[in-house]
């Protein structure tokens, strides 16, 4: 398994991980935790879908012709995220423990698919091709600025 692998392994295991605690918090019914656990994810999860979105989707089209249809269907995914949070942050602000799981199951499942689909994509293509530009991603990284996302995050 080389590097690339390994980041992106990491960091989708890190954010099941973390919406999985959100569900232990609130199914004890500890909702203020809960609420805080969600806030600190999303958190750290918009940094990862912006690094994905502004830096590592265009280097993969940039770089392997026959991509696009696969990194259209990761950004729709990421979009299909972001409204799924939507609706787990509104049930967690109003404490519904009736709507709970029905908000966090299909977002858990979609994460789940999204992260398979993007690891496979990456290692089918050869993440060997984002390493060898791994000084030009850095270089675009450090130039990344706060952003006028297209996606709303005001939960």
């Amino acid at each position: 398994m080389n590097t690339t692998d390994n980041w992106l392994v990491h960091d989708h295991r890190k954010y099941e991980t973390a919406l999985r605690e959100v569900e232990l918090a609130a199914g004890a019914g500890r909702w203020e935790e809960a609420e805080r656990l969600f806030r600190e994810f999303v958190e750290d999860f918009k940094l990862h879908m912006r690094i994905e979105d502004e830096v590592l989707y265009p280097m993969f089209r940039e770089t392997v012709a026959d991509s696009r249809e696969d990194i259209d269907s990761l950004v729709e995914d990421h979009d299909d995220i972001v409204r799924m949070l939507h609706d787990l942050a509104y049930v967690l602000r109003h404490r519904e423990s009736e709507h709970f799981e029905a908000s966090l199951e299909p977002l858990y499942r979609m994460m789940l698919d999204h992260d398979a689909y993007e690891e496979e994509v990456f290692s089918r293509f050869g993440d060997s091709t984002l390493l060898a530009r791994r000084d030009e991603a850095m270089a675009r990284l450090n130039r990344m600025q706060p952003s006028d996302n297209r996606r709303e995050w005001s939960f």
